[in-house]
């Protein structure tokens, strides 16, 4: 328990009182609390309620990975991350290229307008849609040679970053993380519900 020293009674030993954890000073030596330096990073006054401070740093550190990938990766090539990662998608699938719906199954963001993604894909050149010869009410997306190419200039770029991101921790740090978000990832999953928070289902 963080104690302080309040008041002493008369003839008696100094008293003791619960002091917030907020309100901790690091020994010497030490620096400020992760609480605190989350807060004094933000600009925070009063104390978190329970889980502000982990929302708070997961969102925050999802903006410094963004800005990371935007500067190294994305903004260079002209192009944005949800196009990145269709390039990824379909560079990895079959020869014959992917439904919509097969994209959007894959894809990160969850809410992306997945059609109106590939679209502007196509008019950047990057993706082709072909008819779906075993279901002709769907069409196939496909990556163009000037997609191709450009998934293979951007990858080892994205090699990159993933390193640079890697060795901010140990390698046994990275894996306990990525099991703690995994962790917390299917919990919120199971509190929002079958279907919520993936947008309604996309066309072919």
């Amino acid at each position: 328990m963080f104690l302080k020293k309040s008041g002493n009674a008369p003839g008696g030993p100094p008293v003791e009182s619960p002091r917030h954890p907020l309100d901790w000073e690091a020994p010497c030596g030490e620096g400020p609390s992760p609480t605190m330096k989350l807060r004094e990073e933000l600009l925070i006054g009063k104390p978190l309620e329970p889980g502000q401070e982990l929302l708070l740093s997961i969102l925050l550190a999802r903006e410094f990975a963004t800005r990371i990938t935007d500067e190294r990766l994305f903004k260079p090539a002209g192009i944005t991350d949800q196009q990145f990662n269709v390039l990824r998608i379909l560079r990895g699938g079959p020869e014959e290229g992917y439904l919509i719906r097969e994209i959007r199954r894959r894809i990160i963001s969850r809410s992306a307008d997945v059609p109106r993604l590939v679209d502007r894909m196509m008019k950047a050149g990057l993706v082709r849609r072909r008819e779906d010869p075993n279901d002709r009410r769907g069409c196939l997306v496909q990556l163009t040679p000037e997609g191709r190419d450009l998934e293979a200039r951007l990858a080892p770029l994205h090699t990159a970053v993933c390193a640079e991101v890697d060795a901010v921790l140990t390698p046994a740090e990275n894996e306990a993380l990525v099991d703690l978000l995994q962790k917390l990832r299917e919990g919120i999953q199971e509190r929002l519900g079958p279907g919520e928070g993936c947008g309604a289902e996309a066309r072919d």
